[in-house]
C-alpha cells in the first residue's frame, strides 16, 4: 500500500483513495464508514459456508471381462510368401468381421488401465497386435486399421527396425503412433530366450537382462516423445521361463504376452496373457479368437468330441478323439499330441494343419490307414496350459473343420519321482468309446 499511496497523493484521484482505504480497512477487520454514513461491518469468515465436499468414488471395474489378443506379423498384396504372412484383405476380412460382430476393440492403454484396477473395459472385447517390425504394417495395415478406426500395438525389436530393406523406419514408426498405434518391446534380438549358446549362468543371465532392458531403453530414445511406448513385452516365439518373468517383473513390465491361444481374463497372471497367432492364408486361429460364450463365426467341431445320445438315449463315442484329452492333466512334459479323425470321411490329408501354444504351426504327420494326426513336441513344454488347434477339410462339410482343446501340465511333475500316468483318456488307437471328455471345458478359454 505504500507505494500506491504515494502514488495517490501525486494523482489526488478521491474516488480510488476511498477505495483502498476501505479495501484496507476490511482486511484489518475495522468497520468502514460510508459516504451515505452507513458503516460496513467485516464478514465473519465463520459463516461463510465449506465449499461442497468433492466424493472420490472407485471406478466399477468389471472382473469378468475377457479380452481376446490378436497377433499379427506381415502382410501382403498377393498370395502370402510363407504362413508368417496375411493376404491384406483377408485382413480387411477380419477387421469387418469385428465390426459386424459388434466386438469392441480396445487399446493397451485400455487394457493396462482396465488391469491396474483404474477404468473399467467392455465385457468381450478385442485388443490388435502386430509384431516384429514389418514395412507392410505401416504400408497396408495402417490405412485398414484407420479405416475402422480400430487401435493397435506394434510389438518391436531393435535389430529390426530401421534395418532398411522390409523394415520399418523410424519415421514410419512414429507415423503409426500417430495414427493408432501404441508400441511395445520384442527384445532386442528376437532370440530364443532359452537358448544359451553356451553362455555362463551370469553372462546369460546379463544376456537376458539386456533383451529386457535396454529394447525398451531403445524404444524410449527413439519414440517416447509420441507418448505411445508402454511397458509391455512380447516374449520372442512366445518362449520364456520362470528366471525370464522374474526379471521382467523386476524391471517393471505392466505386462507380458505369448503366444498361447488364450482370452484374457481378470484372473489372468500379467506375465503370461495369450495371444491368438493368426500366421496363414486359412487363418484358422481367427475364429476361436472370436468365440465369446461358444459363439463363433468358424465351426469349432466341438460337439464331435463329445459323447453324445441317439434318440434311443444310447450314448453315441465321439466322432474325433483327441490325446491329451480337452481338460487333461499330464506329467509328461514331452507328449506325442494326437487327433483320431478317421470317422469323418473323405479328409483331404494336404489340408490338414496344426497349431500348438508355445510353437505355432507345426510340421504334422498323418496316418490316412488309420485315421490319426500326430505331432511329437520337441521340446519340454513349459508352460501350464497347452492348448492345440488341428484344422481341415473333409467331405462332410464345405467350411473348413476347426478343432481345438487344452490339456494342462503338471510341472513339479517334473521333480518328482517317474510313475505310471494316473488313468485318463488313452491314445486315438484306443476305442473311442472309452473316452470320457469332460463337457465343463470351454473352447480355447483360459
Amino acid at each position: 500500500m505504500g507505494i500506491l499511496s504515494v502514488m495517490l497523493a501525486f494523482t489526488g484521484c478521491d474516488k480510488i483513495k476511498g477505495l483502498l482505504v476501505r479495501t484496507q480497512t476490511a482486511l484489518d477487520r475495522e468497520p468502514v464508514k460510508e459516504e451515505s454514513g452507513l458503516v460496513a461491518e467485516p464478514i465473519d469468515p465463520a459463516l461463510i459456508p465449506p465449499p461442497p465436499e468433492v466424493v472420490k468414488t472407485e471406478p466399477e471395474i468389471n472382473k469378468a471381462a475377457k479380452v481376446s489378443v490378436l497377433l499379427y506379423h506381415d502382410f501382403t498384396t498377393s498370395l502370402p510368401r510363407s504362413g508368417m504372412v496375411v493376404n491384406i484383405d483377408k485382413f480387411r476380412e477380419h477387421m469387418q468381421a469385428l465390426k459386424d460382430a459388434k466386438l469392441p476393440v480396445i487399446s493397451m492403454s485400455d487394457y493396462l488401465a482396465w488391469r491396474r484396477g483404474e477404468a473399467p473395459i467392455p465385457d468381450e472385447c478385442v485388443l490388435i497386435t502386430i509384431d516384429d517390425g514389418w514395412k507392410a504394417t505401416y504400408d497396408l495395415a495402417m490405412p485398414v486399421l484407420r479405416e475402422y478406426g480400430f487401435p493397435f500395438t506394434i510389438f518391436l525389436y531393435k535389430k529390426y527396425v530401421g534395418s532398411g530393406g522390409r523394415s520399418l523406419s523410424y519415421d514410419e514408426v512414429r507415423e503409426l503412433a500417430a495414427n493408432g498405434a501404441e508400441i511395445g518391446s520384442h527384445s532386442l534380438t528376437h532370440s530364443n530366450m532359452l537358448a544359451r549358446n553356451g553362455k555362463s549362468a551370469e553372462a546369460y543371465k546379463e544376456w537376458i537382462r539386456s533383451e529386457l532392458e535396454d529394447s525398451y531403453a531403445f524404444l524410449e530414445e527413439n519414440f517416447g516423445s509420441t507418448g505411445k511406448v508402454k511397458k509391455v513385452f512380447a516374449y520372442p516365439y512366445g518362449i520364456y521361463s520362470k528366471e525370464i518373468v522374474a526379471m521382467a517383473e523386476e524391471f517393471g513390465y505392466e505386462a507380458l504376452f505369448t503366444v498361447n491361444g488364450q482370452k484374457s481374463g481378470w484372473e489372468t497372471p500379467i506375465t503370461e496373457i495369450g495371444r491368438y497367432d493368426v500366421t496363414t492364408e486359412n487363418c484358422v486361429n481367427f475364429g476361436p479368437a472370436l468365440a465369446f460364450h461358444g459363439t463363433s463365426t468358424v465351426s469349432t467341431a466341438r460337439s464331435m468330441m463329445q459323447v453324445s445320445v441317439d434318440e434311443s438315449g444310447v450314448e453315441q463315442a465321439p466322432l474325433l478323439v483327441a490325446w491329451p484329452a480337452d481338460g487333461q492333466t499330464i506329467r509328461d512334459r514331452l507328449p506325442e499330441i494326437k487327433l483320431d479323425i478317421s470317422k469323418l470321411e473323405g479328409v483331404r490329408a494336404e489340408s490338414i494343419s496344426v497349431r500348438v501354444s508355445g510353437f505355432g504351426l507345426v510340421p504334422h504327420e498323418f496316418d490316412p490307414a488309420l485315421g490319426v494326426v500326430r505331432y511329437q513336441v520337441p521340446q519340454k513344454l513349459r508352460l501350464e496350459n497347452c492348448s492345440v488347434i488341428v484344422s481341415f477339410n473333409h467331405a462332410g462339410k464345405k467350411d473348413r473343420e476347426v478343432v481345438s482343446w487344452n490339456f494342462k501340465i503338471d510341472r513339479k511333475a517334473a521333480y518328482l519321482p517317474q510313475e505310471e500316468e494316473s488313468p485318463s483318456a488313452p491314445s486315438p488307437s484306443s476305442p473311442p468309446q472309452t473316452v470320457a471328455i469332460p463337457s465343463d471345458t470351454a473352447q480355447v478359454a483360459p
